[in-house]
């Protein structure tokens, strides 16, 4: 029984029939194996007749156009590949787009030729689609483990002769030029430096001191220090002294002078009843900034449906309260809550406030002096909060 295999790519297409060897199929092989090989056709888009032949033709192009696409591929030309022993199929490049597939006449006497359409040399111009095209189904046909199982191809590295033959000498060569080059503008360039100068170091020269200073007596005023040689009058002691041991003598401090006047202490600022800050919560403006008040009606009532709207989100979620709370919120141009007051005991006795996590942060950043509009909200133990102008 003949078997056909067909790997079919949009513009090209192969074709393998042969017969199977009688070996013992395993149970898990659904499909009998192609060990036979008795014609192989390659089918190109736009060409009238397939390229046909035997193993010899179907080996032949198989080691020609994978040797030929690692060599486009890589683009190091590998000239053992036209040396005198040449395949029956042969690729060469015409131009970028361009690449000519030859048959050969078979040789003569071949055992494996079989077909005997080879017999007259072919010629197609494939472009360079139709060619990874045959490409990729001659990989089809090796990824095939049912079909000449026994045939493999061996792709070897190409020779690092070849790389290096493939650029040009004067490509190699520039390196070494520019590096000679530079190295000689840099010793011509340290040439023309001029050799700096070096001065030794002179030692220091003692100066006199002024005539008719006693720099032995110290400063009334605590600033001198003692003379560590100082003159000696007449008879070598000064009045009223007896002769001191040399063993005995031991310079005495000097205690330095003091101000009459003593520093007194920075006063504390005293907390009156005007300076102490009502208790405010964090963020809201200082009295001394210079704020304008909003006074535009339609504004403030904008303004206080955004305020209502943020605490009503915030209030749902959390318990109602015990008493009633009553704020002064100040709210900014932009609907943000820059500050708030409480204006009632039970708002000053409570430690939390879900106003704190509606708060603008950083408050900083804001200009200090932005028009504000405040607003009385009261907080009620039902869960409903009013918000009314201040």
């Amino acid at each position: 029984m003949t078997i056909r295999r067909q790997y079919s790519l949009p513009n090209c297409t192969l074709v393998l029939e042969g017969l199977s060897d009688g070996s013992a199929p395993s149970q898990l092989d659904i499909r009998p194996v192609l060990s036979i090989l008795m014609s192989a056709e390659c089918y190109v888009k736009g060409l009238g007749e397939p390229l046909t032949g035997g193993r010899e033709f179907f080996e032949s192009l198989v080691r020609a156009v994978s040797s030929y696409a690692q060599e486009f591929m890589s683009g190091v030309h590998y000239p053992d590949r036209y040396g005198p022993n040449l395949g029956m199929v042969q690729l060469h490049r015409i131009d970028g787009n361009l690449h000519r597939l030859t048959v050969l006449p078979a040789s003569t006497g071949s055992p494996t030729q079989i077909d005997q359409k080879t017999e007259q040399s072919a010629k197609v111009d494939l472009t360079t689609v139709q060619l990874f095209d045959l490409v990729e189904a001659i990989d089809q046909f090796f990824a095939d483990t049912q079909t000449l199982p026994e045939l493999s191809l061996q792709l070897t590295p190409i020779s690092r002769r070849y790389i290096k033959s493939a650029e040009p000498l004067a490509k190699r060569t520039l390196p070494a030029v520019v590096g000679v080059s530079s190295l000689a503008l840099a010793a011509m360039a340290f040439f023309l430096v001029p050799v700096p100068e070096v001065q030794r170091q002179r030692d220091p020269v003692p100066q006199p001191n002024p005539a008719g200073q006693n720099q032995g007596t110290p400063n009334p005023g605590g600033s001198g220090s003692p003379n560590p040689n100082p003159t000696p009058p007449a008879d070598g002691l000064l009045p009223g002294t007896q002769t001191p041991n040399a063993e005995s003598i031991s310079p005495t401090p000097i205690p330095a002078p003091q101000s009459d006047a003593s520093p007194s202490p920075t006063p504390q600022s005293s907390t009156s009843p005007e300076s102490t800050p009502s208790p405010v919560a964090e963020g809201l403006a200082s009295p001394d900034a210079a704020a304008a008040p909003i006074t535009d009606p339609g504004q403030i009532e904008l303004l206080r449906g955004k305020l209502s709207q943020q605490i009503d989100g915030v209030v749902k979620d959390k318990p109602p309260v015990d008493a009633e709370l009553v704020y002064r919120v100040s709210v900014a141009p932009d609907g943000a809550i820059v500050g708030y007051k409480p204006e009632n005991s039970a708002a000053v006795d409570r430690s939390e406030t879900p106003l704190s996590e509606l708060l603008y942060k950083p408050v900083g950043t804001r200009p200090p002096a932005e028009p504000l509009a405040d607003f009385r909200v009261v907080l009620a133990p039902d869960g409903t909060v009013q918000v009314t102008p201040w």
